[in-house]
């Protein structure tokens, strides 16, 4: 069986990291990946998603370790403390990869994606009656929304760029982690939210077309959708990528004295140079997208 994936194909580096991160759990074969976007905020020079993954274990212990360093969302505070800072930088249950995203809003191309629709509604006529009926009544009414006068670009953009990378994080956990189940729990917001959760179908979809039948279906046992997840257990598991993404959407590199304080300790003290921490830039061109990783390095911050 081909074992390459786009990640593993074009991004060494990730692989190794990915590799010495998941040598502690090598008898797990589930894993939570969770999700927070830093998006159209005008205060902020960069669109940042952010995906962390952690290994399938009781729910508590994650949950309360969280909660204890990390007890609110990052915007909620002024100053960030050494304690915050410190579990970012230690803490051995989370590997998140963060996507920075240029000129994002315009990555929603409507008439080939109209023709991608149809084109998957007809090859679904020869899916299996269960497995059509599961995906087929969606994916039409959104086909249909396309046809509206006035269509929800911006959010498009937002879906169609989480559908890429959900597939791509997927197609490596299943392939290369030999991953059975895969939990995702998001931030709840429109990406989630939009044509009753479109987005958990089209993930499915990309996932399915990059591994192009090399995982069997009973070899896959589940992917929980964000929908499903109980709020009061999980919702702090989101709490890392949030960190992450306000972080990285705030680094101003062009005029560093005007980053918050906190966003650049945490920058500075615990993404850098982090080895559960992979920073990836998303280009959209004229003609077509490019992927390629980000690395930073660590220098002292210009002085008045």
């Amino acid at each position: 069986m081909n074992r390459k994936t786009i990640l593993s194909r074009h991004f060494p580096d990730f692989v190794k990291k990915w590799k010495k991160f998941q040598h502690n759990f090598k008898r797990n074969d589930s894993w939570y990946i969770t999700s927070d976007y830093c998006l159209d905020d005008k205060n902020k020079p960069h669109d940042v998603m952010t995906f962390t993954i952690y290994p399938f274990i009781h729910p508590y212990l994650l949950k309360n370790g969280i909660k204890y360093n990390l007890p609110k969302d990052i915007k909620d505070f002024t100053n960030i403390s050494e304690k915050a800072i410190k579990y970012i930088k230690k803490s051995p249950y989370s590997f998140s990869v963060a996507f920075v995203i240029e000129n994002k809003n315009n990555i929603f191309n409507l008439e080939q994606n109209k023709q991608l629709i149809d084109k998957i509604i007809k090859d679904m006529e020869n899916w299996p009656q269960k497995k059509k009926e599961e995906f087929i009544h969606k994916i039409k009414k959104f086909r249909e929304y396309l046809n509206r006068k006035n269509i929800a670009s911006k959010t498009l953009s937002n879906i169609a760029v989480t559908v890429h990378i959900m597939s791509t994080i997927i197609e490596f956990l299943l392939i290369k982690a030999n991953a059975k189940h895969i939990y995702w729990i998001s931030d709840r917001d429109e990406i989630i939210n939009f044509q009753d959760g479109i987005v958990h179908e089209f993930i499915r979809l990309g996932y399915a077309n990059l591994l192009n039948r090399r995982v069997p279906d009973d070899k896959v046992y589940g992917f929980l959708e964000a929908k499903n997840y109980d709020q009061k257990i999980f919702d702090e598991f989101v709490r890392i990528p949030d960190y992450i993404s306000g972080t990285i959407a705030s680094m101003d590199f062009e005029n560093v004295d005007s980053i918050p304080e906190k966003h650049y300790d945490l920058f500075d003290k615990s993404i850098v140079d982090n080895e559960r921490i992979y920073i990836m830039h998303i280009k959209h061109g004229q003609n077509e997208d490019t992927l390629s990783d980000l690395k930073f390095t660590r220098n002292n911050r210009a002085e008045n």
